[in-house]
């Protein structure tokens, strides 16, 4: 037994011994030797199938040994072998600069002479190449050298410029962001044209290493909403950051808050006037979504297209999205509260309807609608994940069979069924899906409070609600501005817009140390003679 446990404390020493020779540390760094530096690279990344390693020779004296290191699929292979391969193999570049090998002179000639076509930047340490490696990046080893030549030839997959899925609009532009970061930064330097567009790079995720930028406009945004904004996401110590969303719950104010606190978007156009307007757009690699920040709670229920109408069409839209936002979030729990509670209020030829519809109904109010909006959610959330060509129709004949089948089966009144439809098709004017969903979760705690306390339960509610919201912050910014607190200058671009001319201050809740956006005087108009 003894020797048994000898050999197994020898057989895990000999395993941890391997793995800590396999472990990549910052330290680590290239050998002068080729074959080891191969060597000590596969013992790094392991027997990986996607990992190419092509060996080439460079015609200098006897020839020299190199390596070119790339990952199938991330790379540019035009790039490769017209900027790599095509010029290493050309004897007189190097016979006409170097009569010696000189280790300074020889990486000199290969980075500014001979590799002409791609960017190019050296370095020793295994963790940043292979960092850039398992970016896209291609690796340039030569015998006899301690640096990496790492050669920028990514190529990433790219669906291409569509049109937004979740914001779509009449009039206006109907490009939209992609899962490309270069993509999307190029999209937002179309439209503004400008050296003051800054846009910071930071990886985050020890895993992911996925690529964030945070883009503002130098001169317009506050600078420590900026220095804010790099503080928070530096303070995330993850493993990997696969969509905005996780970003967005590492940084945003109140994690607890039903609302969210941060305004994301699909649209190029809706980013760059949030830039303009002095806020900071942060981009992920991988995702089609950005997010914005500072916002406020009626940026939520606001379009883009709201400013490519007419004043007085954006004007009655948002007045309507307000009323849809209350019937949404207020219908059915003051209707189980009036009906359960407060009989009396209600007028007697509305109370003889409900009370006819409701002869032979098993459940209690509270019951029945909650029974309604379950269903509801259920046909709602199949229609999503079905195919598209299929979802809409199983959603539309699904609800109406189903509210028709309810009915019949005194499983539901013709009242309620109506009160839940009017409900769902409210909700569907919130033009943000963030904010649509988490009213529709505030729905159904509404609901059950108005079922157990009626119309002094529901009242409560809502004032502890709207006491939250006036109490949120986002980035610095209060979240209910420019109501509370009241800010009469921001006023023209609430509820009621006024006419692009007319704008010619930045909002004073963003704190942009350039608060004028544009000249005085600019209403149009007929010259006076």
């Amino acid at each position: 037994m003894e020797i048994i446990r000898k050999r197994d404390r020898s057989k895990k020493k000999n395993t941890e011994n391997a793995n800590n020779e396999n472990k990549l540390t910052d330290s680590a760094i290239l050998d002068e030797s080729l074959e080891k530096n191969i060597l000590a690279f596969k013992q790094f990344v392991g027997n990986c199938y996607d990992i190419n390693i092509k060996k080439i020779e460079l015609p200098i004296g006897k020839g020299i040994d190199c390596a070119l290191l790339y990952i199938e699929g991330l790379v540019d292979k035009d790039v490769i072998n017209n900027a790599v391969n095509k010029d290493l193999v050309i004897p007189e570049v190097i016979y006409d600069s170097i009569k010696a090998t000189k280790k300074e002179i020889l990486l000199n000639i290969l980075t500014e002479k001979v590799i002409k076509n791609a960017k190019v930047e050296q370095s020793c340490s295994w963790t940043y190449i292979i960092d850039k490696l398992l970016c896209g990046d291609t690796i340039l080893l030569v015998d006899g050298l301690e640096q990496a030549i790492i050669i920028g030839a990514r190529k990433w997959l790219d669906r291409g410029v569509e049109q937004p899925t979740g914001e779509q609009v009449i009039r206006g532009p109907r490009d939209s962001f992609t899962e490309t970061l270069s993509t999307n930064t190029m999209l937002i330097r179309r439209r503004i044209k400008s050296h003051k567009l800054q846009l910071e790079h930071i990886t985050i995720g020890s895993i992911t290493k996925t690529d964030i930028i945070i883009a503002y406009i130098d001169g317009v945004v506050n600078p420590k909403l900026i220095e804010e904004v790099r503080k928070r996401l530096n303070r995330i110590q993850t493993d990997g950051i696969l969509d905005t969303n996780m970003i967005e719950e590492f940084i945003e104010d109140d994690p607890y808050s039903p609302m969210p606190q941060i305004f994301h978007t699909e649209r190029p156009d809706s980013a760059s006037s949030q830039l303009m307007e002095g806020r900071v757009v942060i981009l992920v690699d991988g995702t089609p979504n950005v997010l914005i920040a500072p916002t406020t709670f009626w940026r939520f229920f606001s379009s883009p297209e709201d400013y490519y109408q007419r004043i007085y069409s954006s004007f009655m839209i948002r007045v309507l999205r307000i009323i849809a936002l209350i019937i949404a979030l207020c219908l059915p729990s003051f209707y189980i509260a009036i009906t359960t509670f407060h009989q009396e209020q209600i007028p007697v030829g509305i109370l003889n309807i409900i009370i006819s519809g409701r002869r032979n109904i098993p459940f209690p109010m509270l019951i029945e609608v909650f029974l309604m909006e379950f269903i509801l959610e259920i046909i709602r959330e199949a229609g999503l994940r079905l195919p598209s060509n299929v979802g809409q129709a199983i959603s539309i004949v699904g609800a109406l069979v189903l509210g028709q089948a309810a009915i019949q089966a005194k499983i539901a009144s013709p009242a309620t069924v109506t009160i839940v439809a009017i409900t769902a098709v409210a909700n569907f004017t919130i033009p943000v899906f963030s904010a649509a969903l988490s009213i529709r979760v505030l729905r159904f705690a509404l609901i059950l409070i108005s079922g157990t306390l009626g119309v002094f339960g529901f009242l409560t509610a809502l004032f502890v609600f709207l006491i939250h919201l006036c109490s949120l912050r986002s980035f610095g910014e209060p979240y209910m501005a420019p109501y509370a607190p009241l800010i009469p200058s921001d006023l023209k671009d609430s509820v009621f817009r006024v006419p692009v001319w007319a704008m010619t201050t930045r909002p004073r809740s963003t704190g942009a140390t350039d608060a004028v956006r544009q000249k005085k005087g600019l209403k149009p108009g007929p010259e006076k003679q």
